[in-house]
């Protein structure tokens, strides 16, 4: 089921919203439970097997170990089991990709490896488990998630009539951005891959489009599921803080996909050491960092590369140009970072990426058709480029002394939204596919 689809915004979503509001603070959690069942089994019984199977024999495991201390090892052997589920379906291509699998075994491994740590204790309530486990709300493309952070904020369970007004608001924020922009940037950049003639111009435009699609797409969906959980008292961390406004690659990584990379630095980076054992050593543990995550967005070469690609840059960044962009003005620090996160996309879009490259430094510069297309879709892309921007304070001042207009703004808006779901032109969230 999707966040943009009519079954959930009609149906889903304000039935479940209504028997949460109504249930008391006791069996809120059930409805969680119940909700995020249904929410998944629409997605098919195959995915629903292997969500539950995967949980239960997790939380068995679990049980065990916490019942019988000795065989504290066994946190080790459900780490490398999960590991293994992950890659399994990730990399063998004749079995069917489990939807959100990439984010349910993250907030699995998170859940385990804090215990593992001490960080939280064992909580034999199963329905806590399988609730943070299977919350619709982050289940199929996150934010990743911390058990304690979820479980602590229904069990102090607060909601105020304004953190609902802005839960709701942050949802349709974030269903107006993805049907109306992502999802129409989504359609040219499936049109301008299908062009014959390549030319410089067209593949920067390509390139440009997809930059502001899968920014839109995704952060879209962080505003849907952030709404949502606000709604129901949950207070998700922000997954996207403008991340092209950066002024290097390291600050790009610390705004985009953020509980990504807290993950990946929390389990990862720092267990291997971080910074804390010499330069070489902590070249190789962003090395392995890196690796990781460009395995983990994809199987193929072009994942890995691009992995490789943004280890290498961060650290030259961190050894050797660090004081070089200290120095450049904040305009040309941005200009870096905007040219080599639109060159790094090439590994993401799914074309030959030799060719591609070529084409763009080629003497073929432009011709009538991508004139065309820019200036049919210029007004498209301009908005993207706007949406990539901080409203600045006295604009969203000015905005909030006429409430009462931007309520009809609202209205108007989500009326186009519908008609665009109707209508069929919109795409599954991009990030589906990680």
């Amino acid at each position: 089921m999707n966040f943009s689809s009519l079954i959930f915004i009609f149906f889903f979503l304000p039935i479940f919203l209504l028997c949460y509001r109504l249930v008391p603070k006791k069996g809120k959690k059930i409805i969680l439970l119940l909700f995020s069942i249904v929410f998944y089994l629409y997605s098919g019984l195959y995915n629903f097997i292997i969500l539950i199977s995967l949980s239960l024999f997790n939380y068995l495991i679990l049980l065990i170990i916490n019942r019988f201390k000795k065989l504290g090892f066994l946190y080790y052997v459900l780490i490398i089991i999960n590991i293994l589920v992950l890659l399994v379906f990730k990399y063998d291509k004749s079995l069917v990709f489990p939807l959100g699998i990439s984010f349910y075994i993250f907030n699995s491994l998170s859940y385990i490896v804090d215990l593992k740590g001490n960080k939280i204790k064992f909580d034999k309530n199963i329905v806590n488990y399988f609730v943070y486990v299977m919350l619709f709300t982050h289940i199929t493309m996150g934010p990743i998630t911390r058990y304690d952070s979820v479980i602590n904020d229904l069990d102090n369970y607060s909601l105020s009539k304004e953190d609902y007004y802005d839960g709701f608001r942050k949802f349709l924020n974030g269903l107006i951005k993805k049907v109306l922009i992502a999802d129409s940037l989504g359609l040219l950049f499936e049109t301008l891959l299908k062009m014959q003639n390549s030319t410089s111009v067209l593949n920067i435009f390509i390139l440009l489009v997809f930059f502001l699609e899968l920014y839109i797409d995704f952060s879209s969906y962080s505003d849907m599921a952030i709404g949502i959980g606000k709604m129901i008292g949950i207070n998700y961390k922000e997954n996207f803080n403008y991340p092209y406004l950066s002024t290097s690659i390291s600050e790009f990584w610390r705004r985009w996909h953020i509980s990504l990379g807290e993950f990946f630095k929390e389990y990862v980076y720092f267990p291997l050491g971080g910074n804390r054992k010499g330069t070489l050593k902590c070249i190789f543990n962003l090395l392995v960092v890196w690796l990781l995550t460009g395995l983990w967005h994809g199987n193929s070469i072009n994942f890995l590369l691009w992995g490789i690609y943004y280890g290498i840059i961060i650290i030259m960044e961190k050894y050797i140009f660090k004081n070089v962009l200290d120095k450049m003005p904040s305009f040309l620090k941005h200009i870096y970072v905007i040219i080599l996160v639109l060159f790094g996309y090439v590994f993401f879009i799914g074309v030959d990426i030799l060719p591609f490259v070529k084409t763009i430094f080629s003497g073929n510069l432009i011709d009538n058709t991508t004139i065309f297309y820019i200036k049919e879709n210029l007004v498209l892309v301009l908005i993207g480029i706007l949406l990539c921007f901080r409203l600045p304070n006295k604009i969203k001042e000015l905005l909030n002394k006429y409430n009462s207009l931007m309520i009809v703004w609202y209205v108007i808006l989500f009326i186009i939204v519908v008609s665009f779901i109707v209508s069929g032109s919109y795409h599954p969230f991009l990030y589906n596919n990680f």
